[in-house]
């Protein structure tokens, strides 16, 4: 085997095996349960009277490490859905309206057929705490009044800043 062959055979292999990592590593990403932090009240992302149905809204709450407050980040493309745990369900921006303001609820899981941008997500800025931005209206996740709503991104907005915390074990023995 010429020095040539052996050479683009051995930076195959390694392509391969370092692909195969990252695939293996965005695995296990969508395996761990979270919670959504809001940064500047110290609340957790969770859906309202802890319930599962369709557009039921998305709030902030005290954080209890409930199931209902547990969700999961899924790559989807180069962009994320984030999925609550309990219900199934993902966040959605309702009716996928483009208003500041507009409210978050969660909804069924739609394909890319029926249009599903308002539930297709991408993380903005760096650090730990950063703006979760909607695909269809590239505003960003925000509260006001307890609601989990819409705003226009601004790096300098406080109330669109979130943070990962990653469930301890515990808490998801509970969800079991």
């Amino acid at each position: 085997m010429s020095r040539l062959a052996l050479l683009l055979a051995t930076a195959f292999a390694i392509g391969t095996f370092a692909y195969a990592e990252d695939k293996k590593d965005e695995k296990k990403d969508d395996d761990k349960l979270i919670k959504l932090v809001h940064v500047d009240s110290g609340k957790v992302l969770a859906i309202a009277d802890d319930s599962d149905e369709n557009e039921a809204r998305v709030v902030l709450v005290k954080d209890e490490d409930k199931a209902g407050q547990h969700w999961k980040i899924v790559k989807d493309g180069e962009w994320l859905k984030i999925v609550h745990v309990k219900s199934g369900k993902v966040l959605d921006v309702n009716n996928a309206s483009e208003d500041e303001d507009g409210e978050f609820i969660i909804w069924p899981e739609k394909s890319d057929d029926d249009g599903n941008d308002n539930q297709r997500f991408q993380w903005e800025g760096k650090g730990d705490e950063r703006r979760l931005i909607a695909k269809h209206s590239k505003h960003a996740l925000g509260a006001k009044d307890g609601n989990a709503v819409q705003k226009k991104s601004d790096e300098k907005a406080k109330d669109q800043l979130w943070k990962i915390v990653e469930v301890k074990a515990k808490a998801k023995a509970e969800d079991k």
